[in-house]
């Protein structure tokens, strides 16, 4: 099933003429940006999580801008962990709605909301809502997302917070070089989690095509070894 999507995916590669793709200079923190009115662009992810046992997460994304301060994501989410079966896991929406004008007021305040229902009913619901800030000085640019997350329904509410933040220099449109932090905070219960990572960040844009590869090492003890992303990004 996997390869099929892959092969789907390169088949719509080849066969767009003309593209639009949105640059995204990170592949886990969002800068505070929106597809342009009535665009659409596909997205594709690969997420690998590096333990002892690893995992893959695969997501495929259609995009469309709605108005110029609203756009629409729904994701189609697919899973693998090693030694067990491919499975189509969970589908999800997201919401992007620009507060302001751009430049009008300090780092571009774009509300950010997201649903995902995995197929398993036994699993939870979650709920994600984020705020999208940022900021370019000359070729630098500074990101950040501070997040709020809740799990429900079926069992024990869970609920997590934390950030996203990335800070990059591109020297020429095409090239991207940054880093990005990661952390969360959960509880569960009386359980508290808490997970934190750091790691580079390229990026490379060829024609209106983009592909960005993220490594972010776990720092503590409650994070995974290492986890590993992949983006493309293609305008239809």
């Amino acid at each position: 099933m996997f390869k099929k999507l892959v092969l789907i995916f390169l088949a719509i590669l080849i066969a767009v003429p003309a593209l639009k793709a949105d640059r995204r200079k990170y592949v886990w923190t969002y800068q505070p940006v929106l597809i342009a009115p009535d665009a659409s662009e596909l997205e594709f992810y690969q997420t690998t999580k590096l333990n002892d046992i690893d995992k893959w997460e695969y997501q495929l994304e259609l995009e469309h801008g709605l108005s110029p301060r609203l756009d629409l994501g729904v994701y189609q989410i697919f899973t693998q962990t090693e030694g067990e079966s491919f499975k189509w896991d969970a589908f999800q929406f997201r919401f992007r709605y620009r507060l302001s004008e751009p430049g009008q007021v300090a780092f571009d305040p774009v509300l950010y909301l997201e649903y995902q229902r995995k197929l398993d009913l036994k699993e939870r619901n979650k709920f994600e809502s984020k705020l999208l800030l940022g900021k370019d000085f000359d070729q630098i640019n500074f990101s950040v997302n501070p997040l709020f997350e809740f799990f429900w329904a079926p069992g024990e509410p869970k609920y997590e917070w934390g950030w996203d933040a990335g800070l990059s220099y591109s020297p020429n449109y095409k090239f991207s070089f940054g880093v990005e932090s990661i952390s969360r905070w959960g509880k569960e219960g009386e359980d508290d989690e808490f997970a934190a990572y750091f790691g580079p960040t390229i990026s490379y844009a060829s024609g209106e095509i983009y592909y960005t590869v993220g490594y972010a090492w776990g720092l503590n003890d409650g994070s995974d070894d290492a986890r590993v992303r992949f983006l493309i990004g293609v305008g239809l």
